[in-house]
């Protein structure tokens, strides 16, 4: 074993460079007695790394208005087509301010990185957009140790040393079975890094939610923390979110972690070899913590603050019977937590943390109508006062509330509290506590909900772009603003450090119904809201799935839609409007156009006095715009 060692270090010198990690992997054990390994007995499904599919060209040819850019692996540093086909795949996992992309897997050890830019072919070419690998994962463990030591100072986090000297990052992930071996990989990366002054540690806390990363920040229980999360995607997506002290990391941050990322797979490039890593069989890491309770207690305390005085505080709810559905996700213990503080928690279903999420219609959503409608049914099971549900990382929430209560208790009539109905409801708590707040929205919000927040309830509205970091950041920068929130039901708080968090949502809804108990429904607080019958979004797709096409397509169909207002009597164009173009409708209502900022998507969002009055005024001439465009777009769901 000494002479391969040798060897090998030899051949290292040869090519460049010598990685201590490497060789370490090859002549000994991965476990030590100064790291923990984690390990489990579930399995996954992986992409096969012996078929490599061909690359394939968009043939679209739009009109003479505008021309399409169409990606290609030449460029003009003569860098090696296999190498440029890992850096464009780490490029292309950016998704706002996080990484996001299809989970593919590839060998724990040995293999080449030929490998990995042929499994990369493979998931594109097969229309699956990114591949994160595992290698992707390893660099951007090394991008993120990196980048800390480079900023080190920058923020207050810099003084949290979890009791040692080291720079200490904490992993999370939500139950996707995939997440734990990215996990590692990340964990491995990171802790390869030489931090000179001080060492890289890497703490793995298991399934937990996306807010509680950041509390563990600010709480000094590390420097930074990453969650491996693709939320509300498919199964087989998966991602990455970055926390420091201050907050999520901004997009800018992004790009700088990609170009350290991009420079460690060269170096792993021109050794030809990939980094080792612990397959199925668990997390290498300095340290395995459980950091979920201490944010459990946080979120408890809150809802002791909110709650008015009772003759039980140390059960705050115990007048309260609660329906949670978090879908399998993160969200699980809330159940507990409500438990803990009397709630009557029975009625709740899908408690069990499960990647495979066996028990709900898919991955779940706040927004899907199937889940929606199966808490509305557990309510009605079990007389719920309320019914929660949060999506798989559970920095949103959504609720049903019954619309009657009798004489007796008894509720009726359940109705779901999400998009503008939830951002109304928030809002009403804040005319209350912080008069003439700015409470500041994504820009598909409904012309009713801009007319209660400031004719019914004195507060300001501002409508910006659709992203919840986009939302959060300008919330930060106007003064008096208490609120960012998108109707998807991404949430920031001020008084909760303007993290997106479904769980303090949920704190703040719970805790109104708490305090208005034997007052009627909830829903009665938002009953000068005025909603439209009609409240639909179409999602018109690029049928090559190109991002270049898309936006091509929409500047297109931008351009002509600003001109046709002039002409259209029912139209009226949103000047105020800062995302895609937003259309006022004479009948009241709106239509308006966006791209989406991560995938090759047009939403078209209509909201209408009727379906039958949309068609002609808003759906028709729209289709029609889009139909000179048929040739890469997919119009099934406006055809409709």
């Amino acid at each position: 074993m000494k002479n391969n060692a040798s060897l090998l270090i030899l051949l290292l010198n040869v090519i460049g460079r010598h990685r201590q990690d490497v060789v370490t992997a090859f002549v000994s054990p991965i476990t030590s007695s100064s790291r923990c390994e984690y390990t489990t007995t579930t399995t996954t499904t992986s992409l096969s790394v012996n078929k490599e599919a061909s690359s394939t060209t968009s043939s679209y040819s739009p009109s003479a208005s505008f021309d399409t850019f169409q990606a290609t692996e030449i460029d003009a540093s003569n860098t090696p087509p296999n190498l440029q086909t890992i850096l464009t795949s780490l490029k292309e996992l950016k998704s706002g301010s996080d990484l996001r992309g299809t989970y593919a897997a590839h060998a724990n050890s040995g293999g080449t990185i030929a490998n990995i830019s042929h499994l990369i072919k493979q998931v594109k070419g097969e229309g699956n957009g990114a591949a994160l690998t595992p290698f992707a994962s390893h660099c951007f463990g090394v991008a993120f140790a990196r980048w800390l030591l480079q900023h080190e100072g920058d923020d207050d986090a810099s003084n949290h040393k979890h009791g040692t000297n080291a720079l200490t990052i904490c992993i999370g992930r939500d139950p996707r079975i995939h997440g734990e071996r990215l996990a590692d990989a990340f964990a491995r990366g990171a802790e390869s890094v030489d931090g000179v002054t001080k060492p890289v540690r890497v703490l793995y806390t298991g399934v937990t939610t996306t807010p509680s990363m950041y509390e563990f920040c600010r709480a000094g229980k590390c420097d930074a923390a990453i969650i491996i999360t693709a939320s509300h995607l498919p199964e087989d997506k998966n991602g990455i979110k970055f926390f420091s002290g201050s907050g999520g990391l901004d997009k800018e941050d992004i790009d700088e972690l990609i170009v350290l990322a991009q420079e460690e797979a060269t170096e792993w490039y021109n050794t030809g070899i990939m980094p080792p890593s612990s397959g199925n069989a668990g997390v290498l890491c300095s340290e395995l913590v459980n950091f979920l309770p201490y944010y459990k207690q946080t979120l408890k305390q809150a809802i002791g603050r909110e709650v008015d005085p009772n003759p039980n505080p140390a059960k705050p709810l115990s007048n309260l019977n609660i329906v949670v559905n978090p879908g399998n996700g993160s969200g699980s213990f809330f159940s507990d937590l409500l438990r803990e503080l009397g709630a009557n928690v029975a009625g709740s279903l899908h408690l069990t943390p499960d990647g495979t999420f066996p028990d709900t219609i898919g991955v779940p959503n706040p927004e899907k109508k199937a889940m929606v409608e199966e808490t509305m049914r557990a309510c009605e099971a079990s007389n719920a006062d309320i019914g929660v549900m949060f999506d798989t990382d559970a920095d949103r929430s959504g609720f049903v509330l019954p619309r009657s209560i009798d004489a007796n208790g008894v509720c009726s009539s359940y109705e779901p509290l999400n998009k503008n109905r939830l951002i109304a409801l928030l809002s009403v708590i804040f005319s209350s506590s912080t008069p003439g707040a700015t409470v500041v929205t994504d820009s598909t919000t409904s012309e009713g909900l801009n007319t209660f927040l400031e004719k019914k309830l004195g507060l300001k509205h501002f409508r910006y772009l659709r992203g919840y970091a986009n939302v959060i950041n300008k919330a930060k920068e106007l003064q008096g603003s208490e609120m960012a929130i998108e109707t998807s039901g991404h949430c920031a708080l001020r008084e909760n450090g303007w993290i997106d968090d479904g769980t303090f949502t949920a704190v703040k809804i719970i805790a109104l119904l708490a305090n208005s108990k034997g007052k009627g429904s909830l829903l009665d607080l938002i009953s000068e809201l005025e909603e439209m019958p009609f409240d639909e979004e179409f999602r018109v797709k690029a049928t090559d799935g190109s991002l270049e096409t898309t936006t091509a397509v929409f500047e297109s169909v931008s351009k002509s839609l600003k001109e046709k207002c002039n002409a259209e009597d029912q139209w009226t164009l949103d000047e105020d409007n800062l995302e895609g173009v937003r259309v006022r409708l004479s009948s009241g209502g709106f239509f308006m156009i966006r791209q989406s900022l991560h995938d090759p998507v047009i939403s078209l969002q209509v909201e209408s006095v009727s379906e039958e009055y949309a068609r002609p005024v808003a759906l028709s001439p729209l289709f029609k715009l889009f139909s000179e465009h048929a040739s890469v777009l997919d119009l099934s769901a406006i055809e409709k």
